[in-house]
């Protein structure tokens, strides 16, 4: 009996061994055939972890040119407001427009993004350049359209131009 006991335990270690360490969430999955994790990174704030991010692609491969799955899990509440005044600020930081010219999308992101409590997921599916999908905690919160909305939206964690922003975002592409 005792061989068989080490077999088994062998064989779940090797289960454990070859299991990806994250997978996607459903959503992703549903979203993105194949998805595949490309990178994760921790958000912090002198020193106190806001959320965790994660990057899934259908190949495990970042591009700006093919769909991706930005899922964020908060450590941290976070009201509405605070959420859409930021994605502005920092939309705004990389070209997309003025705040008056962004005064349409965020009445968009409103339907978007719900107060936070800890432990929330949000996540974006990016399905085009001008296109991407909300889910909060796995359930479709809304569509939104808006010029350049892959690069100006997910920017902001996808293209760290400077500094700490700089190293979590190329953790999130996988390329560190």
């Amino acid at each position: 009996m005792r061989p068989l006991k080490t077999i088994a335990a062998a064989f779940a270690l090797l289960c454990a061994a070859v299991t990806p360490a994250s997978a996607a969430p459903r959503e992703v999955s549903n979203a993105i055939s194949g998805a595949q994790q490309v990178g994760e990174a921790r958000y912090q704030l002198l020193g106190v972890t806001l959320f965790n991010a994660e990057l899934y692609t259908a190949n495990g491969a970042f591009a700006w040119s093919t769909p991706f799955a930005l899922t964020l899990t908060y450590e941290r509440s976070a009201r509405q407001s605070t959420l859409i005044n930021r994605s502005i600020s920092e939309m705004r930081s990389r070209g997309a427009g003025s705040a008056e010219a962004l005064a349409p999308l965020r009445v968009q992101l409103q339907r978007c993004f719900p107060d936070i409590a800890r432990g929330d997921r949000v996540t974006g599916v990016s399905t085009g350049a001008n296109t991407a999908r909300f889910y909060h905690n796995g359930a479709h919160r809304c569509d939104i359209e808006w010029p350049n909305f892959r690069r100006h939206f997910f920017g902001i964690w996808l293209d760290g131009r400077d500094g700490a922003a700089a190293r979590v975002s190329a953790q999130l592409r996988g390329e560190t």
